[in-house]
């Protein structure tokens, strides 16, 4: 007759046998990858499944309080409220770790070659088995595109259009008065002195509207001599600074000829950017007319003249 204790022993082991091993992993979750938008990301963790987490680049420093290399060091820490996580880094982008004393949440900060990742180990009956951790996202992030959409995302040049938008913004309190709706969304800054002076001749913005819909600003502006030569340029070599940045206008209305001791109006449209997308410039920000160097071309003087397309204020 077989011995009591052996017919126990061999249930128990077949009990054992028998229990599923996703009571120790996450159902579903074995295998994860975690959610880039998020800063802080949560890890499950137990004591009795290793959790492998792999990093996108190799890593460079690890801190965290309750992080362990050493398992028996559990016993020199055992007043913490932390839980304890042993830790080992397997290769140059791999970590794994195990769960050696429960507690609260242990925070770590990784460092890697580029980045810095925030992870919380959270104890658990079910543990992650594999964590897969990408590159952050970061705001200025180059993001995949098509030819299509670069197309689509171009702003598209019409000089008449252009004209009319100009004409459109000389005639606003006019035009407002009548047809409010012309100008819904537009945005615009009065009494404005934003002056540069530039060989004894000085250009000063007084007024800026922008219509974001057409990613289009124009600029109305007033050019003073106050040197004792006339002072004679191209208007389509006049640029917008803004910081660090210059850009080309699209229209200039102006004579191009400015004599001593004289004001003549001087007015511009700029939309988008250099690439010929849209640029999307705050009408907030602190603005400046770069005239060019003096002399026009023939072909300019012989086109232009001294017409403008309206020169009234």
């Amino acid at each position: 007759m077989r011995p009591p204790h052996l017919f126990f022993s061999l249930v128990a082991y077949i009990l054992v046998m028998a229990s599923p091993l996703n009571a120790q992993v996450q159902e579903g979750r074995e295998l994860v990858m975690l959610d880039a938008k998020k800063l802080v990301h949560d890890i499950a963790v137990n004591a009795t499944v290793a959790t492998t987490i792999t990093f996108p680049e190799r890593i460079t420093l690890l801190t965290g309080f309750g992080l362990v290399t050493d398992p028996n060091a559990a016993v020199q820490m055992a007043v913490s409220k932390v839980a304890l996580i042993h830790y080992e880094n397997v290769a140059d982008d791999t970590l794994v770790v195990r769960l050696v004393k429960t507690g609260d949440p242990c925070h770590v900060t990784i460092r890697t070659s580029r980045h810095i990742h925030l992870l919380r180990f959270v104890p658990s009956l079910e543990a992650n088995l594999a964590v897969i951790v990408p590159p952050p996202l970061e705001k200025d992030a180059a993001m995949p595109t098509t030819p299509a959409a670069v197309v689509k995302n171009r702003i598209r040049y019409d000089s008449q259009e252009l004209v009319g938008m100009l004409s459109k913004v000389k005639s606003r309190k006019a035009l407002q008065t009548l047809n409010p709706g012309l100008f819904t969304g537009w945005q615009e800054r009065n009494g404005l002195d934003m002056a540069t002076t530039n060989r004894q001749v000085t250009t000063t913005i007084y007024e800026i509207h922008r219509n974001p819909d057409k990613d289009l600003m124009a600029f109305r502006c007033w050019l003073t001599n106050a040197g004792t030569e006339t002072y004679e340029f191209e208007p389509t070599a006049v640029k917008v600074r803004v910081g660090e940045r210059s850009y080309d206008a699209q229209l200039v209305d102006c004579s191009g000829t400015v004599s001593p001791g004289q004001q003549v109006p001087l007015d511009l449209i700029l939309q988008g950017g250099p690439g010929g997308g849209r640029e999307g410039l705050s009408i907030n920000q602190d603005f400046r007319i770069e005239l060019p160097e003096p002399g026009r071309t023939q072909i300019s003087s012989a086109l232009f003249g001294d017409a403008t397309v309206d020169g009234s204020k």
